[in-house]
């Protein structure tokens, strides 16, 4: 029985290290949300421009993060209008990475051995021990993932706007951007007295409130 119970929990461990059990990738997410007092909001007619000058809104990536915020935005009630000149509101919207922090961290861990012996008397399976201890380094980049979505009527007055941002190690802005996208979606037109924290699942895109 003890001989079993070891060999069931290298297999469980050797299961974690390759990466055989399932994992699912969570976000913490902030979303910030105002809206200009003085002025009505409501779905309009709209069209989307780069709030950057450096963006290329004619590029595949922004195409696609464009793409999504469309849908979001329809599901609202805002719709495109037929010539550019008539719609009511232009939305800007642009996304983008910074460096935020570099740390180097070091770590020391025991080198752990256990298995079956034979000696010279009888077989056995002996406990683990810890025979040395090994010290490594590992540098840990943290970067700040960010949206910025801003809506202007057509006299150039800001409406509302909603800034997304999320802190990690990843620089992934073509899987991270549409999770900060999905987390501005309520926040569309809504005033947030005080960041929101949000932690969103990346398979399941299950948005869970802090």
């Amino acid at each position: 029985m003890r001989k079993l119970i070891y060999i069931t929990l290298s297999v469980f461990t050797l299961l974690l290290l390759t990466g055989c059990t399932p994992m699912i990738n969570k976000y913490r997410v902030s979303v910030d949300a105002i809206t200009n007092p003085n002025v009505s909001i409501a779905p309009t007619s709209y069209i989307i421009k780069p709030l950057g000058k450096d963006t290329d809104e004619n590029s595949l990536e922004f195409q696609k993060h464009m793409s999504q915020l469309m849908k979001i935005l329809e599901a609202k009630g805002y719709t495109q209008p037929y010539a550019s000149h008539l719609a009511k509101q232009t939305i800007y919207f642009d996304y983008g990475i910074d460096k935020v922090k570099e740390e180097t961290r070091t770590y020391t861990q025991p080198n752990i051995s256990f298995g079956f012996y034979h000696d010279y008397y009888h077989p056995f399976w002996s406990d683990f021990t810890y025979s040395s201890y090994t010290t490594y380094q590992k540098t840990y980049v943290l970067y700040n993932r960010y949206i910025e979505i801003l809506s202007k009527n057509q006299a150039g007055k800001e409406l509302w706007r909603v800034d997304v941002s999320s802190v990690g190690e990843s620089k992934d802005l073509k899987n991270i951007v549409p999770i900060l996208l999905e987390g501005a979606e309520e926040y569309i037109g809504k005033n947030t007295d005080k960041p929101v924290n949000l932690v969103i699942k990346e398979k399941s895109s299950e948005r869970k409130k802090e």
